[in-house]
């Protein structure tokens, strides 16, 4: 059938253009922290969450006559799973992994994450023959370990740790990539079930559900000191970059990567999460105004050309949907 084999390429190419602008969006989160060092790590989270939660509530408030049609119990039960596993429960167990193992440790754990969901999407929904995904995933890491090489700082990793915190942080960051893998296969999966929710709207969803956790949490994170600001020059930066994260970061992203979960082969869209990482450092870079490494930048090349091969391996032979 020509007519559905051109509609499935043209849909996998919207698919993929969406999941690139999602994970260009989500480097901004790289950004953050190093134009605001100074700002408290709970404070920033809990403050994107919320802000994420908040347009979502308002969003939903405005729409919900057109918005809920086709929403149900289930729908509304799996947005809050999602809250946790693609959003607070994801980013606090990144966060304790950073605080237990160290940075490099824990950012090389969650580097994994093209590979997990690419294959655990295709064991799944087999998709491709394996054979297709070794070439593009083999590029990725080596991209990968080339550009990890050159920019963490190993000796950070293994300094003023004990065995004890160094496996809590092990274990926390590889339950991040555990919950945030869950989250991606299991996202393509009911988006494509459920065509009748929009992207806007399932994002939105989460993000109420988000809400409701960040809510629940806050209390807790107050009492504990973790939103504790030095002086009131912080709070405003604080607040506008919480509105960053939550808005453009978290809910854009959010629809982005919904858009392509639902047009695009889980085992395509996995592999281009490795373009955040890429993103977010190119952001950085452009923030210093320094230019990376010869070899930092063999592994951007790397990166580029396994990320190409998947799109042209998706392109000349994409899968139909249903």
């Amino acid at each position: 059938m020509p007519g559905r084999a051109t509609t499935s390429a043209a849909g996998v190419r919207v698919g993929v253009a969406c999941g690139v602008g999602a994970n260009l969006v989500w480097g901004l989160a790289f950004l953050v922290p190093v134009v605001l060092p100074d700002a408290p790590t709970t404070a920033l989270a809990l403050g994107r969450y919320l802000a994420f939660g908040a347009l979502s509530a308002v969003l939903l408030a405005a729409t919900w006559r057109r918005a809920l049609v086709g929403v149900g119990p289930q729908a509304w039960r799996t947005a809050m799973v999602f809250a946790v596993t693609g959003h607070l429960g994801y980013y606090a167990l990144l966060v304790q992994g950073i605080r237990w193992a160290g940075a490099p440790i824990a950012t090389v754990i969650i580097g994994l994450l093209p590979v997990s969901v690419a294959v655990t999407g295709n064991w799944l929904r087999r998709e491709y023959p394996f054979s297709r995904l070794v070439a593009p995933l083999a590029l990725i890491v080596c991209g990968l370990a080339l550009v990890y090489a050159v920019e963490l700082d190993w000796q950070s990793a293994v300094a003023g740790r004990s065995r004890g915190e160094w496996a809590l942080g092990i274990a926390a960051s590889l339950g991040a990539l555990v919950l945030w893998t869950s989250y991606a296969v299991r996202n393509a999966q009911f988006v494509r079930a459920n065509p009748q929710i929009a992207s806007t709207t399932w994002s939105t969803l989460m993000g109420v559900g988000t809400f409701v956790l960040s809510l629940v949490a806050l209390p807790v994170v107050a009492v504990t000191g973790g939103l504790r600001l030095d002086g009131p020059g912080e709070v405003g930066p604080v607040v506008a970059a919480s509105l960053v994260l939550g808005v453009v970061v978290s809910w854009l992203g959010t629809v982005l990567w919904s858009r392509s979960s639902a047009l695009t082969p889980i085992s395509v869209a996995g592999q281009l999460a490795v373009v955040q990482v890429c993103a977010g450092l190119t952001y950085v870079f452009v923030w210093e105004g320094r230019m990376p490494p010869a070899l930092e930048l063999a592994g951007f090349a790397l990166v580029v050309v396994g990320v190409l091969t998947v799109i042209d391996r998706a392109r000349r032979a994409p899968v139909p949907a249903g």
